[in-house]
């Protein structure tokens, strides 16, 4: 009885520890997508006109897509599927096209952030960079 109990409770801490790792894991991951919403905002403003142009929050903005971009690439392990999670099942599904939509988030953003020198190429770049939010969004993100 006492190797029943035994077995029982390290069955049950072996399940509590992954169930952590994974929450950890997705809020990590959102951690990342959160502060893309935050990299756009000031920029987004910019591209509206609602707010001047800052070659360096621009440029600031980039290197959070570029980098995060490159972070999430490791973030959609097999063990973050299930939990308080926003990612729906196609993104572990598709992970080859998910990572390619990463890749190419990554590039843009670096490529943004070398062509940007002005406001003008700023409006010209800008949208290229946030046009790929929609496709992870549209394909891979639970609706609100």
């Amino acid at each position: 009885m006492l190797r029943i109990l035994a077995v029982a409770s390290l069955v049950a801490l072996g399940a509590t520890a992954v169930m952590a790792q994974n929450a950890a894991g997705i809020a990590a991951r959102k951690e990342v997508l959160k502060s893309f919403g935050g990299a756009a905002k000031e920029p987004g403003a910019m591209a509206k006109g609602d707010a001047p142009f800052d070659a360096a929050k621009v440029q600031a903005s980039l290197k959070t897509f570029e980098d995060g971009a490159i972070k999430l690439k490791g973030m959609f392990g097999d063990d973050t599927k299930t939990g308080d999670t926003n990612a729906l099942p196609a993104a572990f599904e598709n992970k080859a096209d998910l990572m390619a939509k990463f890749d190419k988030l990554a590039a843009d953003s670096k490529a943004a952030a070398a062509a940007i020198k002005d406001e003008a190429s700023f409006k010209s770049e800008w949208p290229k960079v946030v046009s790929n939010c929609g496709g992870c969004h549209k394909a891979y993100r639970k609706p609100n």
